[in-house]
Formats: structure tokens, sequence, C-alpha cells
């Protein structure tokens, strides 16, 4: 009988963030249909900032999740690189200042893409475990897993 060993796990994991990393990127957009890039499935996607790999995500819903990246009060991505560019800044109402939301609106049109993969079964495993890896991403893995 032969089963899930560690060995087959890590090349999972290996796959993954090999795929994240040389699928195609998505380059960000406002336009409302954007979203309809990203499928409907459960996956893990990464947010690439300026070609560099920023923030690792997962969600059962790639497409809905992709609607909410774009604000502050939906997407923790926008509120880490928001305290990323100005650390001591706050969010009010669910934004930060005018100037910062203005911002981050540029960055996001200049220099923001989005790879995924789609994943079935493990996605929160496998984004904690690129999080681990990948040294850089705005992520912190919260408290509903760590590895």
């Amino acid at each position: 009988m032969t089963g899930l060993t560690d060995v087959n796990i890590n090349e999972i994991y290996a796959r993954a963030d090999r795929m994240l990393k040389t699928n195609p990127r998505i380059a960000f957009s406002f336009d409302r249909k954007w979203s309809n890039n990203f499928p409907s499935n459960a996956g893990v996607y990464a947010i690439f900032y300026d070609g560099q790999l920023f923030y690792i995500g997962e969600s059962a819903n790639i497409k809905e999740r992709m609607k909410e990246l774009k604000r502050t009060v939906n997407h923790s991505f926008r509120r880490k690189l928001g305290r990323f560019f100005e650390p001591d800044s706050v969010i009010e109402r669910g934004k930060f200042s005018p100037e910062l939301e203005t911002r981050l609106n540029e960055e996001y049109e200049r220099n923001i893409s989005v790879s995924f993969i789609e994943v079935n079964f493990g996605r929160i495993e496998i984004e904690n475990y690129l999080m681990q890896i990948n040294d850089g991403v705005l992520n912190s893995i919260g408290n509903r897993a760590r590895l």
C-alpha cells in the first residue's frame, strides 16, 4: 500500500512554487471585467510587484477574490502594501488617506500582476508553505495554519 509521504508532499509544494512563478502573469487593471481572467475555482495566487513576488494568497474562488484586491477594506495585500510605503499610515473607514489610496491605485496599474494555480485540496497548506520558503513576501502566517 502506498500513501502520501513527505517526498510526495514536498514534490507538490515545489511544483506549486514553480508554477506560480512561471505561469503567465495577468497585469492588474481597474476594468470591471479584469477578474474574468481568473477561474471561479479554488486555488492559490501570487501577486507580483514590479516583477518580484510580494504576496501569496489562497481562495475558495479566485475570481471573486480578485474582485476584492483593489479595495483596502477587503484585501490584506493592499493594506500591507500601503504600510510598506507608509509604515505609520492609518486606516479609517476602510481606507488610507486619499493621497496614499491614489498612490496605491497608481502602483497597482503600473506594477501589479497576478498568477494563479487551481488547487482542489490543500490550498491553505500550500499557501503557508510558500510563504515560509519565499523570503520577502508581505504575508504573515496567521493563527489558522502554522506549519
